[in-house]
């Protein structure tokens, strides 16, 4: 088979199609036929010679992909057919024309979805869903500090965050890259760069408050522009009866945090390599969840 190759690290020129031996699935395991792969940094700082694979994982590059089931390994239990659909989340090897992966890997497409859209949804798109959801307990009306917003990860978070009627703040080190989490949907944005964003977080979150807690009651453009925030609001409006303006607020109620979160161990094997104490934790002054992207 083909796949992406360089001899030594460097730019992109060093990259050429090699031909190398076809992988075979190995227990528990399914073989894809790869359809698309997309880029993530890892990739890069790999080609760059400043990341090693895990161990034992492939050297090829590619951590995820979609395609279908070219074959399925012995002792394979899952649902999974010759010809299926798929994606798949991966410790290396997606840049190529075959590809195995243990079958709890794979992951069916959603509906709507082509497979060349459903190859970058594993890498970025679930860590991001992950940090929200199953270690943040997202809940509309929270406010969520994305740090690295234009990155991969980080772009995922604000569209995510914005469907889960969250309010997605963002930090990032230049102006382009703010305007890039605007259009995206960020509510405010800070240049870590140039300022202290956890004092300015904490003063966009206190006009919020003062607007009654809602995204749509604040302009967050002169924010995402380096100026102090301006109210939509209404005189008189205020947070709802038994919301703390500390905390995050659903319904007048004051949110608590912790509950039924699946435990680390539960989200590496899971995510195998996306989940890290140091990924999410609560801003317990501010109210916060801040992603450390």
């Amino acid at each position: 088979m083909l796949a992406v190759h360089f001899d030594k690290p460097g730019g992109p020129e060093n990259l050429y199609l090699k031909e190398v031996a076809k992988p075979r699935p190995g227990e528990g395991e399914v073989l894809l036929k790869v359809a698309a792969s997309a880029l993530n940094r890892a990739d890069l700082i790999q080609r760059q010679g400043q990341y090693d694979p895990p161990p034992g994982a492939s050297s090829i590059l590619g951590l995820e992909a979609s395609g279908h089931i070219a074959e399925l390994g012995p002792a394979c239990q899952g649902h999974w057919k010759i010809g299926d659909p798929a994606m798949v989340l991966l410790p290396g090897g997606g840049q190529a024309q075959y590809v195995t992966a243990p079958e709890e890997f794979l992951m069916p497409i959603p509906a709507g979805l082509t497979l060349f859209q459903a190859a970058a949804i594993p890498e970025a798109w679930l860590t991001a869903f992950q940090l929200l959801h199953l270690l943040g307990n997202v809940q509309a009306g929270d406010s969520v500090l994305i740090h690295a917003g234009s990155s991969g990860v980080g772009t995922a978070a604000i569209q995510l965050a914005r469907m889960a009627g969250a309010i997605p703040l963002v930090t990032a080190g230049s102006q382009h890259k703010l305007q890039m989490a605007e259009k995206l949907g960020a509510a405010a944005g800070f240049n870590y760069k140039e300022e202290d964003f956890s004092e300015a977080t904490l003063k966009f979150t206190k006009v919020q408050a003062t607007a009654g807690g809602g995204f749509h009651k604040t302009n967050p453009a002169p924010l995402l522009h380096g100026e102090p925030p301006t109210s939509t609001a209404g005189v008189g409006q205020s947070l709802p009866r038994d919301c703390n303006p500390g905390g995050p607020c659903i319904h007048g109620k004051q949110q608590e945090r912790g509950q039924n979160r699946p435990g680390t161990a539960t989200m590496k094997k899971a995510f195998p390599g996306q989940t890290g104490e140091n990924l999410w934790y609560p801003g317990k002054r501010s109210g916060l969840l801040q992603a450390t992207l």
